[in-house]
């Protein structure tokens, strides 16, 4: 058992200052004054901030990258990175390179991360069609494995299957089925390149099927003005938009534009590459990712719109979109996902394994 006395928690919403009781990985209570009969492991968070643990819906725990060869291949990402950016929960799944990288070893190493303390998740697939999976479908890897969340698939990108809208439909309706019967909020997370058509794939799949607008969740939706533009549409739709982050709160200025921001989310795409290319289609430049992008980014949202309004992006809407059940809030009988802030610093991460 653990006790927090005397902190400020924003849950997100402001609670106040309070006292937080910590038994078996749960939040058991949340009080003004907690007094407790037997000794017990207590911290004084006097002058300090509580806040559920960030979720990071974006990361490449195998390590992405291998756009400019094999040297180029990212290395696998290590909980210590995770836990000191103030993540508790990531998501994790592959990139350009579905071929070296596989579904097998993505989720060996979500087993690995969550048995350190981190709550990790998967999406079967990677940029390509027909999707890369862990079973004999996508349907079995998301009705089987708990640990799935959906399916990843690159769309309007030089590096992607480009799937015909027939396709597109086809994969969004097994998701569909599968989420049904395994009592999950599958989706199929879209990576989005830069090619002109930008969403007008997920549109036309809209218009031709009966599938959830929530289903479809594309990334990346920021990287130029034509997909911000579909993303904004999207939105309005009911649809969920993700923004990828660099740490410098640039993302800021995209929220602006949202009428609602209930299904923005924001992730950082860790241990990623990114890469610029020259007119030829050569490699001009290619770069790694950091998770540490996620804290400086949420720091600098935190600073400009406050704790209330900041903590939703990587936190409570994240849980939501994606179903994650007792975490992205503190709240009594929702996991001890927390994190202890003094100023800007993390003071103290709490997890399951604490």
């Amino acid at each position: 058992m653990k006790l927090i006395k005397n902190i400020q928690v924003y849950a997100p919403e402001n609670l106040g200052v309070k006292d937080v009781l910590i038994s078996d990985s749960k939040i058991e209570k949340i009080d003004d004054h907690i007094t407790y009969p037997y000794s017990i492991e207590t911290i004084d968070g006097t002058g300090c901030i509580l806040t559920p643990g960030l979720i990071d819906r974006h990361v490449h725990i195998t390590g992405g990258g291998g756009e400019a060869g094999f040297i180029s291949r990212a290395r696998p990402i290590e909980v210590n990175e995770i836990l000191d950016a103030g993540i508790t929960t990531v998501i994790g799944l592959l990139g350009t390179d579905g071929y070296t990288r596989n579904t097998k070893e993505l989720f060996a190493k979500a087993k690995e991360l969550t048995q350190k303390g981190v709550h990790t998740y998967i999406l079967t697939g990677s940029y390509t069609y027909p999707t890369y999976t862990l079973t004999d479908s996508v349907e079995d890897d998301i009705v089987f494995i708990d640990s799935i969340l959906g399916v990843k698939l690159a769309l309007s990108d030089h590096r992607s299957s480009h799937i015909t809208d027939d396709e597109l439909v086809r994969l969004a309706s097994q998701i569909r089925t599968a989420s049904l019967i395994a009592g999950k909020q599958a989706n199929l997370t879209l990576h989005m390149g830069d090619e002109k058509q930008g969403l007008t794939p997920v549109f036309h799949a809209l218009e031709r099927a009966d599938i959830p607008v929530s289903l479809f969740q594309p990334t990346h939706c920021s990287r130029n003005p034509h997909l911000f533009k579909d993303a904004l549409k999207f939105a309005e739709m009911g649809g969920t938009v993700d923004l990828t982050c660099e740490g410098d709160g640039k993302t800021l200025e995209f929220i602006k534009q949202f009428k609602d921001t209930s299904k923005v989310t924001i992730s950082s795409d860790a241990q990623g590459s990114w890469s610029t290319y020259n007119e030829d289609g050569s490699i001009k430049e290619i770069g790694i990712t950091p998770v540490s992008n996620l804290k400086k980014e949420f720091i600098s949202l935190k600073n400009a719109l406050g704790y209330e309004k900041a903590l939703p992006f990587f936190t409570q809407n994240v849980a939501q979109v994606l179903g994650l059940k007792n975490t992205g809030v503190i709240k009594e009988g929702f996991d001890c996902d927390l994190v202890i802030w003094k100023d800007d610093e993390i003071k103290h991460i709490i997890t399951k394994k604490d």
